[in-house]
């Protein structure tokens, strides 16, 4: 008997420990804005959205080529030399990658371009 209370006793603290853990909520993007089709558009980041597009780009913008794409010293590099917050248009780092350079797939240009729009938040 005193062997069952024991059981229940541990069983019921790991349920609470359990239940507890549950809670805990992943960082949630806010919608900023409303696309014209009613769709919502997330917060593009440099840090959680941009750095990783520019990872392989830093084998040969490591600090010997402008602009400087090391781990680091990237956003600095490209904010503002390279990118006019809010004008992707006006941005000599969207101007390039749109006309082809390293050939990047439509959808990571057109996240750096929503990146800039949105005003190149680190």
């Amino acid at each position: 008997m005193y062997n069952m209370k024991k059981l229940f006793q541990i069983l019921a603290i790991i349920g609470i420990c359990l239940s507890l853990d549950s809670c805990y909520y992943d960082s949630i993007y806010e919608p900023i804005a409303d696309d014209d089709d009613g769709s919502t558009i997330e917060e593009v980041t440099y840090n959680n959205d941009i750095a990783p597009i520019f990872g392989f780009c830093s084998n040969c913008h490591n600090g010997s080529q402008d602009p400087d794409l090391s781990e680091g010293n990237a956003y600095n590099s490209l904010v503002p030399a390279y990118v006019t917050a809010f004008d992707a248009e006006a941005s000599p780092l969207y101007i390039k990658l749109e006309d082809g350079h390293q050939n990047q797939p439509a959808s990571r240009i057109e996240l750096v371009k929503t990146w800039i729009d949105q005003g190149a938040l680190e």
